[in-house]
């Protein structure tokens, strides 16, 4: 079981769980801004996670991975 939390983009949860099960045919449980996942491997969803934001020029944004949640975050930017 792994939970993924979009805190920054939450306008993209439904999209996200599209999809998950296009590429892995599994959907997740949406509860707000999270998404709960069955029967799928961390490290593989979070793979789909990284190409997901890519596909939505998500270059803004990186996953925090712990156990059993991935979470979606701002990057840090610093000036130089």
């Amino acid at each position: 079981m792994v939970t993924v939390k979009f805190e920054k983009i939450k306008d993209k949860v439904a999209e996200f769980n599209a999809f998950v099960k296009e590429k892995k045919n599994i959907e997740g449980k949406v509860d707000g801004d999270t998404i709960l996942f069955e029967n799928i491997d961390r490290d593989d969803l979070r793979l789909l996670l990284k190409k997901f934001l890519h596909r939505i020029d998500g270059e803004d944004y990186r996953v925090i991975s712990k156990i059993g949640v991935l979470t979606v975050v701002e990057k840090k930017k610093f000036k130089m």
